[in-house]
């Protein structure tokens, strides 16, 4: 309702100038001054008239009101309910103190665009409004002035007054064709055509970005009972990262002799131009480069992101680009806004980046191969050298790019940490709440709560379920398998995707009332074979896509084997394309998994199935098939899994350039064993007592994963160790996580050392806060400032023992002082 009255506030404000300009057209400017009512009582002294005169210019209005609501309703969905009416009482004081007289309109040659700028010069933008918020107030400004251009040309009294001014410009005809000139859109190299169109296509390509990439949906799947498809905008949470304290001269953030410190992933950004952003397989590398587009087209940052408003994104996908020439400036529309590259103005995008407002976002720099990964830099350098004030974020896996990869370009290094119990909890919260409008859930919307609440106690009650949701997709995946599966969840990584295969194939068309694929039966097993046989020749020649008669061409060698199979091969790979959900053709012609960890579980079990282990052992060094190497030893039966163990553990013994590498794989292997062969168990303990105790935080993260085992070998007191050496132990104690690694930490608290003690803090985050805080910190030496995170931390305080400094870092407007035991403790408030 308020939106329709201001809009009706701002017809009414054009009809008014609009006639206003009719019954003044040859009167004095002192009779023009005169208020409108008093203008039409002289115009038309009989009353009836008078009537018909203010109907119409009601129906002004309205017609006016009509374009300013339907402008208001499809620009700038961003916008919230309560800006749109502030920016509508904004242009209404505009048309109010703007000159619109007959004379302003003739010296504007009755041309709206002319008209607007002439406004616009006198009258800037309001300050106080924000960056969409302005722009939305151009499009109706402009809309305001065509409005009242087009009822003022065909008033009766305006057509005499235009031709006696065009008479009497006819003496200077020859200025008027220089000012014309002028007014032509000046055209360069880097726009062929002028910018005359630019703001128009801005506009347009942020309206699509904004809602193109505005939706998650996991792993293109259809589970059982629903479609877990949400809105990223609703379901994104900031996650936090290890990024480095040390700047340069140049504004980049670099590693420096501090320690890297943690923060939130927009913290880290907010403080530099160029950053590598490192993260683990679903730790929503991917996710947050959408965010950041959609977020930009909003004009929607806030805090120490807020001066990037006003950027245009340009989403770069890396693994559309395999065996291709990375993308030219003109081609970065191709993938995220491919149906408007045609309307683009000549030069468009080069304009974009040379103005020092571009985001650009490249994602998936591990989903190349090592060869095309060099082309990387090449192309990035370019780019860089032309358009130096760009904004870039790149993401990748750690194994595909080292922190210090990029330093010679200038870009920071951060790693996406691992969820905390915090994380996840919100966002077991957002994904919630962003399916509530799916329009297929499988239970009403109102029972969403309990739902939610089911799958936070199996969190809370089973440790090895809350490990396994320390990342955003496998949190996603027991969000889905939860609400579709009645809380019969898996216990384990492998069980996870395993569970999320079934989701997807478990189901026939047929049973779906899909006569379309009638045809084609085929059974889970048949589906996982076919799809087992596109992973393992992706992964054997280290390639993410294959071309669509490859592919065909695997597909029949293993269709032609199914003697109860009775479709094509053709059919068979169109099926699995459009109804599986497990690969796609993201271009014509080019066939890849919808994810990576999918591809990879897969290549694992064809491996296991077939019982060929030799390329797993050769290619073990490679980033590319660490993952593949783990979840086959989980698949993999017993005289399988010793094969794997001992070719392992011979290349180790063999290569000594590799031993390293190998053995941390060797020990990451135990996350998914179910058993070490007895014969092997001795070299098995020995990488173990190789790598224990960690020597860096980067050793910590390849440990943890293996769990108890790990947990168990980890030194009780760390006065022996370096300080890098003790911290590392403190870090591979708490991503372990678990009431062990509480009793390990208990131990490390009276170390001393600020390192050991600062490593302990951190971790804080990743436990029940009372009993860390009882357990943990009630022991720690030092008296230095305690930094809180989060509410949970603030209740925890009263086990601290008195006197320690608190500093609150949380968003003050959710707590209140009142409200904690910190009565004995000196709080700073931040």
């Amino acid at each position: 309702m308020a939106l329709e009255t201001a809009a009706l506030k701002v017809g009414t404000a054009v009809g008014e100038r609009a006639v206003r300009t009719w019954l003044t057209a040859r009167s004095t400017d002192e009779s023009s001054r005169k208020p409108l009512v008093d203008l039409m009582r002289v115009r038309f002294p009989d009353h009836l008239v008078r009537r018909k005169a203010e109907r119409q210019l009601e129906d002004i209005a309205d017609a006016v009101t009509a374009r300013v609501l339907k402008v208001c309703a499809h620009e700038f969905p961003g916008l919230g309910d309560e800006d749109r009416p502030v920016v509508l009482a904004e242009v209404r004081d505009t048309l109010a103190r703007a000159d619109l007289s007959d004379r302003a309109l003739l010296t504007a040659d009755a041309d709206p665009v002319r008209l607007a700028r002439a406004v616009r010069e006198t009258l800037p933008t309001p300050k106080d409004l924000g960056e969409a918020q302005s722009r939305l107030y151009e499009v109706v400004l402009d809309e305001c002035c065509d409005c009242l251009v087009r009822i003022v040309r065909h008033l009766p009294e305006f057509q005499p007054r235009a031709a006696a001014e065009m008479l009497g410009r006819l003496s200077g005809l020859g200025e008027q064709m220089s000012a014309m000139l002028e007014r032509l859109p000046v055209r360069t190299l880097e726009a062929p055509d002028g910018t005359d169109r630019d703001a128009g296509f801005r506009r347009r390509y942020l309206e699509h970005v904004s809602q193109a990439l505005d939706n998650l949906e996991l792993l293109g799947v259809r589970v059982e009972r629903f479609r877990p498809r949400t809105s990223l905008s609703v379901a994104y949470i900031s996650l936090s990262v290890t990024a480095a304290r040390g700047r340069d001269a140049h504004g980049s953030w670099h590693d420096a002799p501090d320690e890297p410190a943690t923060m939130r992933v927009e913290s880290a950004l907010g403080r530099g131009h160029r950053m590598l952003v490192r993260g683990e397989a679903g730790g929503g590398k991917s996710t947050l480069l959408r965010w950041l587009a959609i977020t930009a087209a909003r004009g929607g940052f806030e805090g120490e992101l807020a001066e990037w408003n006003g950027g245009v994104p340009f989403l770069v996908k890396l693994r559309s680009y395999a065996d291709r020439d990375l993308p030219r400036p003109e081609q970065f529309l191709d993938l995220t806004a491919g149906a408007l590259a045609g309307l683009m103005p000549a030069g468009w995008v080069h304009r974009q980046l040379a103005s020092g407002r571009a985001l650009l976002l490249i994602d998936g720099v591990d989903e190349l191969t090592g060869g095309q990964r060099k082309a990387i830099k090449p192309w990035l350098r370019g780019l860089l050298a032309e358009f130096p004030a760009i904004r870039v974020v790149v993401t990748s896996r750690p194994s595909a790019a080292r922190s210090s990869w990029l330093d010679e370009e200038g870009f920071a290094p951060a790693f996406l940490e691992r969820m905390t119990p915090s994380d996840t909890r919100t966002l077991v919260e957002h994904w919630h709440e962003a399916i509530r409008n799916s329009r297929d859930l499988p239970c009403p919307a109102e029972h969403l709560p309990v739902v939610q609440a089911r799958l936070l106690s199996h969190l809370d009650g089973a440790p090895h379920l809350r490990a396994l949701a320390a990342t955003p997709l496998l949190a996603s995946m027991l969000c889905a398998l939860n609400l579709d599966r009645a809380s019969q969840l898996p216990p384990d990584r492998m069980g996870l995707y395993g569970a999320a295969l079934e989701m997807l194939l478990e189901r026939r068309d047929a049973e779906r009332v899909i006569p379309s694929y009638g045809e084609v039966h085929l059974d889970r097993s048949q589906k996982i074979q076919v799809l087992q046989e596109l992973a393992w020749q992706l992964s054997v020649t280290n390639r993410v896509e294959l071309a669509k008669p490859a592919a065909l061409a695997w597909v029949e060698r293993v269709v032609s084997g199914m003697p109860r199979v009775q479709a094509t091969g053709a059919q068979v790979l169109e099926y699995l394309l459009e109804r599986s959900g497990v690969i796609r053709e993201p271009v014509e012609g080019r066939i890849d998994f919808v994810h990576r960890t999918v591809q990879e579980y897969l290549t694992a079990r064809a491996a296991a199935e077939v019982g060929d282990i030799e390329p797993l052992v050769l290619n073990a060094h490679r980033d590319q098939w660490r993952e593949v190497v783990v979840m086959a030893a989980g698949h993999a039966n017993g005289p399988l899994r010793e094969e794997l163990l001992n070719g392992l553990l011979s290349r180790m013994a063999g290569e000594a350039r590799y031993a390293r590498r190998l053995k941390v794989l060797v020990c990451s292997c135990l996350e998914t064993l179910p058993s070490v062969p007895e014969r092997l168990r001795e070299a098995v303990d020995g990488c173990l007592n190789d790598l224990i105790p960690p020597r860096d935080v980067a050793s910590a993260r390849s440990l943890a994963p293996a769990g108890q085992v790990v947990l168990d070998r980890l030194p009780r007191d760390l006065s022996g160790l370096s300080p890098a050496a003790a911290r590392a132990c403190v870090r591979t104690a708490w991503l372990i996580n678990g009431p062990g690694a509480l009793d390990v930490l208990a131990c490390y608290a009276s170390d001393g050392r600020p390192d050991v003690e600062g490593e302990l803090l951190e971790g804080w985050r990743y436990f029940e806060p009372e009993a860390f805080a009882e357990r943990v910190l009630s022991s720690l030496r030092t008296k230095e400032m305690l930094q809180l995170h989060t509410v949970g931390q603030l209740n925890a305080v009263g086990e601290l023992p008195p006197l320690r400094s608190v500093a609150v870092l949380t968003v003050r407007h959710q707590i209140s002082a009142r409200c904690w035991p910190i009565a004995n403790h000196s709080v700073t408030w931040f």
